[in-house]
């Protein structure tokens, strides 16, 4: 082999080794930060308007609610508003008038507000709603239908 080819061959493997490095150095990307809206609404979700609390005392509260497949919430209302986001499984929520709605996971709801209803698990699966309330110091979540103790949620 002659000197320009061993030359030539030495610098390529210097370079192949070098650029090797260099990309092996070089800072990954960041992960993208994505923000995905969920919803955005002026009703809840058997159309009535939402109505802000005029309260000195507000209290945001967060709650899992979980339903296990073909069970139902006791008939109950909210006295505040709320934000539902399915998680998991496919709820009906359903008026004490008949009027129905199904939502799915990765769903989201404005509740219903002084409105008598309940939430049924229609999957063979559980049933997982992260709900926000924006309520009031001192006001409860949500109130059973027939004088029973209120729901948990």
């Amino acid at each position: 082999m002659t000197l320009p080819t061993r030359l030539s061959l030495v610098a390529a493997l210097l370079f192949h080794g070098c650029g090797s490095a260099l990309l092996a150095q070089a800072p990954k990307a960041a992960p993208v930060v994505t923000s995905t809206p969920l919803l955005k609404t002026t009703t809840t979700w058997n159309g009535a308007p939402i109505v802000y609390s005029k309260s000195g005392s507000p209290e945001i509260q967060s709650v899992l609610v979980e339903i296990p497949p073909g069970s139902a919430t006791a008939w109950h209302l909210h006295p505040v508003n709320n934000i539902a986001y399915v998680l998991e499984g496919r709820v009906r929520l359903e008026l004490d008038n008949g009027t129905t709605k199904v939502f799915n996971a990765g769903e989201s709801f404005a509740e219903v507000v002084n409105t008598w209803h309940r939430g049924t698990n229609l999957g063979e699966g559980p049933l997982r709603i992260l709900v926000i309330y924006l309520g009031e110091v001192g006001t409860p979540l949500s109130a059973a239908k027939g004088g029973r103790a209120p729901d948990k949620h």
